[in-house]
């Protein structure tokens, strides 16, 4: 044994320490629904590039990825940014926003607090350097290509990233449920009423859908998106349905229907292995619609959190 305990220094990682952040960050996706474990390129393209690519519209300003150490260990990492996110680069006012994009922690059971606080108090003083006052942890439009099938979420179940954030006063914001379903044969697919189109965007790797009334008028919109992810500890390919909407004056005219199945056909006939999707928690409607079409709720609830540092 030390006849000391070795005290923890938190540094910014560097891109000639890929691997062994891989390895970290590969351990802590490994217990994540729908995520694939990443190779060094792929690390490198997430950790350290200076626009990171993610599923929704962002404008990255500055990034910085934190690592504890101890004795020559790194015990954990914490990437950081600030940046404007789809919802934030519309408002009026510009205010940069702080981002926690994902956090891996310690596998040591007595070093998890000391070590957290460490990299959260480096990164509150990154994002004050950079003139933020309220921080996103895991917001949606956030997440790792290979995470959450591109969602950046906590999940429920990551008992220690839960108590830790809410031991340091951020708050629940938004909870998600995951649904699921296998694709394996053709839905029948009925135009709700006369007047209605439906256009596409982007190729199979990326499909978008428009509808329009009387060819001008937009009503409702979707996306679906093919992942290579793990399920089961088996890589498979699924369709991720990171959007799905009807205009507020077209709902309950089975749109939404029409559309949900044209993306399971369009799953379908790529030979994906199922379609998944998460809801947040006020989404009845789309729960119920779901549930009708074989979709089924799995054991996860995923987490946003927020912050303001003047609290």
């Amino acid at each position: 044994m030390l006849p000391f305990a070795p005290t923890l220094s938190v540094r910014p990682l560097t891109v000639d320490e890929s691997d062994v952040a891989g390895v970290l960050l590969n351990r802590w996706l490994q217990r994540a629904m729908y995520s694939a474990p990443m190779d060094d390129v792929t690390v490198r393209e997430q950790l350290f590039g200076n626009s990171p690519p993610t599923l929704y519209p962002v404008r990255w300003q500055q990034r910085q990825v934190l690592g504890v150490w101890r004795v020559g260990e790194l015990l954990g990492l914490l990437d950081a940014a600030i940046w404007l996110d789809s919802a934030s680069a519309v408002l009026p006012e510009y205010h940069p926003i702080g981002l926690l994009r994902f956090l891996a922690l310690p596998e040591r059971a007595d070093l998890v607090n000391s070590a957290t606080q460490a990299l959260v108090d480096a990164a509150v003083t990154f994002w004050r350097a950079g003139g933020v006052g309220h921080v996103k942890v895991y917001p949606i439009s956030s997440g790792y290509p290979c995470f959450q099938a591109g969602a950046g979420l906590l999940p429920g179940d990551w008992a220690d990233h839960v108590r830790l954030f809410t031991g340091m006063g951020f708050r629940f914001v938004d909870r998600y449920y995951c649904l699921a379903r296998p694709v394996e044969h053709l839905l029948e697919e009925v135009v709700p009423q006369g007047g209605l189109s439906l256009a596409f965007r982007g190729g199979a790797d990326d499909r978008r859908y428009q509808v329009f009334y009387r060819r001008t008028e937009p009503v409702a919109e979707a996306r679906l998106v093919p992942k290579r992810v793990a399920v089961d500890g088996v890589l498979r390919s699924i369709g991720y349905i990171a959007h799905w909407d009807v205009d507020e004056r077209w709902r309950n005219q089975k749109i939404g229907r029409w559309l949900l199945r044209r993306m399971v056909n369009d799953a379908t006939q790529q030979g994906l292995a199922e379609v998944m999707v998460h809801l947040q928690l006020p989404q009845a409607a789309g729960m119920n619609l779901l549930a009708q079409h074989g979709f089924i709720e799995l054991n996860y609830r995923g987490y946003s959190l927020e912050k303001n540092l003047s609290e």
